[in-house]
């Protein structure tokens, strides 16, 4: 029994079911607000320079935060499509994981988040920091291409593509955006929600690579044992490699039994 095994047997009281669509929800809310023009998308996103400064909502608030503010109605039809999404791949998880494991997996992820922006503003303290949900979006796709890599959705609405191509394409430009910004402090904040992904599939990541080096060393054992003669003439060295053409037959002389190719038999004789 694991460790999140234990845990969840003194704590599990404690997990949210659905908790993704109850954020949703609040994010929904907030983007109606919004839309009256009583709140700034600004306003919460997590800031360390601001929470230092005694805005304290925004350790919570960015979480309700919608990815954007859509200004047209494609945009906010793109806007709804996205929250569905999110809630399919959250539901996945959840029947995959369970209600607490799935808590915990989001729990790590915010708290390495508020942790890395923090410690990012700390070693680049002449920069604002600052953190938008949208690394636990990501977050909950990884965990679910890694579960159903070969599931296809339609980019675009129009092209198929398998999860695990699109994950690879995401951590292309995941990668090209940690390298392009200015501080190791905003590198820092950008992966630290990363890190739960990480800690949590590591097991997995170990299986898979055991998997691979066993079929490759199980692929390099056969073509061994192919390149291996099965029949080997004891007179001229001949073999069913080197001369398939040839008979080869086992002769007892001398209470042992001698490999001799149809040659050197009719020479013999």
């Amino acid at each position: 029994m694991n460790f999140l095994d234990k845990l969840e047997k003194r704590l599990g009281f404690l997990a949210i079911p659905n908790v993704v669509a109850t954020l949703i929800v609040a994010q929904l809310f907030i983007y109606g607000t919004m839309l009256t023009g009583r709140i700034e998308l600004e306003g919460l996103l997590l800031i360390p320079k601001a929470v230092s400064s005694g805005e304290w909502w925004r350790l919570a608030s960015f979480l309700i935060a919608p990815p954007y503010v859509p200004m047209t109605l494609f945009q906010g039809l793109f806007l709804a499509f996205f929250w569905y999404i999110l809630w399919m791949m959250s539901n996945s998880l959840e029947e995959e994981w369970g209600t607490f494991r799935l808590n915990i997996y989001l729990l790590t992820c915010v708290v390495l988040a508020v942790a890395g922006a923090f410690v990012g503003q700390v070693i680049s303290p002449t920069e604002t920091i600052f953190v938008a949900p949208r690394f636990l979006y990501f977050c909950v796709f990884f965990a679910f291409a890694t579960f159903n890599p070969n599931i296809e959705f339609l980019v675009m609405f129009v092209i198929p593509m398998k999860v695990k191509w699109m994950a690879w394409i995401l951590l292309a430009f995941g990668v090209f955006a940690f390298l392009s910004m200015p501080t190791i402090g905003h590198r820092l904040a950008f992966a630290a929600p990363f890190i739960g992904y990480v800690l949590f599939f590591r097991d997995s990541f170990k299986q898979s690579m055991k998997s691979r080096q066993r079929r490759a060393q199980f692929e390099s054992d056969r073509s061994q044992a192919a390149d291996v003669a099965l029949h080997t003439c004891e007179q001229c060295g001949a073999s069913d490699h080197s001369n398939p053409e040839r008979d080869f037959r086992y002769k007892s002389i001398e209470n042992d039994m001698v490999c001799l190719c149809n040659v050197c038999r009719e020479s013999a004789t």
